[in-house]
């Protein structure tokens, strides 16, 4: 079965080195109509996240989204299986929910993976639409460069296998929000 979100984001945006959580952000509030800032560093809550680029806590987007009228509910998934994970995904997906996604980042500008990167570099991705005969998923990460965004997908600027997603899913610092493995859905409030 194939699904896609109804709405794509406005635009896919390349980060730099921080801010990937914000870039997510931007994206989400765009397919509902909300996004009201220029940068996507504009919706980090302070100062030093706003210049540095490292969210306090793995609960500020789900916030941040709320605070503009998207719905945004957290679920912890550790305690899934694989499949169960890859289930709620897909079941999350075909309700029409964008999701956002704490990943570890082993993934170079060039495209090329080092694993080791990936268990210390935090990142955060956004989900939009999987194929389960290609047993992959339509993701717009703000890491990847404008040159390397796949402009043949329908939705995302990249894709990830089912495979590459559960590597990645839990890793990365801060290690204390390893164990928590996060994973908000979105919709917008009625």
């Amino acid at each position: 079965m194939k699904f896609i979100v109804s709405k794509k984001p406005k635009e896919y945006l390349e980060q730099g080195l921080t801010q990937c959580g914000a870039y997510s952000v931007k994206a989400v509030l765009s397919v509902y109509d909300k996004d009201e800032k220029k940068h996507p560093r504009e919706y980090q809550p302070n100062f030093f996240s706003r210049y540095l680029g490292m969210s306090t806590n793995p609960h500020l987007w789900p916030r941040v989204l709320r605070a503009y009228g998207v719905s945004a509910e957290e679920d912890y998934t550790a305690n899934l299986s694989d499949a169960e994970r890859l289930t709620l995904l897909r079941s999350l997906l075909d309700d029409n929910h964008p999701i956002m996604l704490r990943i570890g980042n082993g993934y170079a500008k060039s495209g090329t993976y080092h694993s080791s990167v990936a268990y210390f570099v935090g990142h955060w991705i956004s989900l939009w639409d999987y194929d389960d005969e290609k047993q992959i998923f339509y993701v717009y990460d703000s890491y990847v460069a404008l040159a390397r965004h796949d402009k043949t997908i329908p939705i995302g600027n990249t894709t990830r296998t089912y495979a590459e997603i559960l590597r990645d899913w839990g890793k990365g610092f801060p290690f204390a929000w390893r164990v928590e493995v996060w994973i908000y859905k979105s919709c917008l409030t009625p």
